[in-house]
Order: structure tokens, then C-alpha cells, then sequence
């Protein structure tokens, strides 16, 4: 199961960003579509899938490149030039428009590197996850990441502790830890419900 939801998230890189947008009708008379397979994790999805990031916090520059993240997609690249008293003092935010219910399993599924890192070099980044969007900003979940200079993707998964209204809550990557540049690529945000099992969603590695 976790390979196959790794190699999906993927996939849907791959198709590019037309992937997202609803087809046009099709003129003449077709069959009927076939059911979408259990594996299809678009229904799941919770946030607008794409390169949707809201940088915060002094010490820190960022800039959109428009073809420079995985596959052509857009990335934001943020230069921190101090650190800060806490790595949250500076970070990145992405929206979660959908409401979330007490006790759903959530994956945060977000690309990215750290473009200045020699070969062998992983920055850490001790907060990859989600959090409430207001004060006091209540962790949802997270996990710490290791970044090189390579796009990869990265995993944070996890049960919501509470309730968090449509617009509520955010994927959250705290920035401020170190001086370094980290790119920020696409972001997927999904919620299984209630009965998933945690441990058949993918680590990372």
C-alpha cells in the first residue's frame, strides 16, 4: 500500500497541472466512465493541490520560480539568513480549505530541496506537518525531514487531535532552525477518516 500511494503521488506530479482541472465534455456519446479504483486519492484530497505556500517570519527572503520545482511545477525558494530563537520564527503555510473531523487520519505530502547543499548534505528541518491556522497554532501532526539537493518528496501523517472547521487548520514546514535555502514544491493534503490505518501510509526515508 505504501509504495503504491507513492508511486500515485507521483503519477499525478507527472500528468502536470491540467491534471487537476476538470476535462471538457466530450461532444459525441460515450460509455459511461467505470467507477474511480479505491487507490484513486483525488476524493481524498483536502487542500488545492499545487505549489500553494504562504511564507512567514524575519530573516528570511523568498521568490516564486515558475519552472523550477519538480516536473516544470512552480517552487518557492526562501533564503533564511538568521536564525531564529525558535525554528518557528520563520516558516511556510498552506492552506486547508476543507473542515477536518476529530480522530481522521491526515497526510501531508509536500516536495522539496535544498539547492545550496553540497553532494551527501541533508539540511534538517525538525517541523514538516500541519497545525491549527490561528493562535496558539496547535500542532495536528508532523515529522522531521532530512533535505538535499534533489527534489524529493516528503511525508507527515498523522490523527487530528480535535475538530478544525473548513479554513481551520494548515500545512506547516518550520524554516528558522538554521541558515540555509530551502525550495518548496507541490503540496497534497488528504484525509482518510477515521478507521484508516496510520501505519499504511508512507514514511519517509
Amino acid at each position: 500500500m505504501t509504495r503504491s500511494l507513492i508511486l500515485l503521488f507521483a503519477a499525478a506530479l507527472a500528468a502536470g497541472p491540467a491534471a487537476s482541472q476538470t476535462p471538457p465534455a466530450v461532444p459525441t456519446p460515450a460509455p459511461a466512465p467505470a467507477p474511480a479504483p479505491a487507490s484513486d486519492l483525488s476524493a481524498k484530497l483536502i487542500n488545492v493541490p499545487g505549489t500553494n505556500w504562504n511564507v512567514y517570519g524575519a530573516g528570511q527572503t523568498n521568490k516564486r520560480l515558475e519552472n523550477d520545482g519538480p516536473k516544470g511545477y512552480p517552487a518557492i525558494r526562501v533564503t533564511v539568513t538568521q536564525k531564529g530563537k525558535n525554528p518557528w520564527d520563520a516558516g511556510a503555510v498552506s492552506p486547508i480549505p476543507k473542515a477536518v473531523a476529530a480522530g481522521d487520519v491526515l497526510l501531508v505530502a509536500v516536495y522539496m530541496r535544498a539547492p545550496e547543499a553540497r553532494d551527501g548534505e541533508a539540511i534538517a528541518l525538525p517541523f514538516l506537518g500541519a497545525t491549527g491556522a490561528s493562535a496558539p497554532y496547535l500542532p495536528i501532526l508532523s515529522d522531521h525531514v532530512a533535505v538535499t539537493n534533489q527534489w524529493k518528496l516528503f511525508f507527515a501523517s498523522g490523527k487530528a487531535p480535535m475538530a478544525f472547521p473548513a479554513s481551520g487548520a494548515q500545512a506547516t514546514v518550520h524554516l528558522a532552525g538554521d541558515v540555509h535555502v530551502i525550495d518548496l514544491g507541490p503540496i497534497r493534503i488528504f484525509d482518510f477518516g477515521p478507521d484508516f490505518d496510520p501505519a499504511r501510509l508512507p514514511k519517509n526515508q
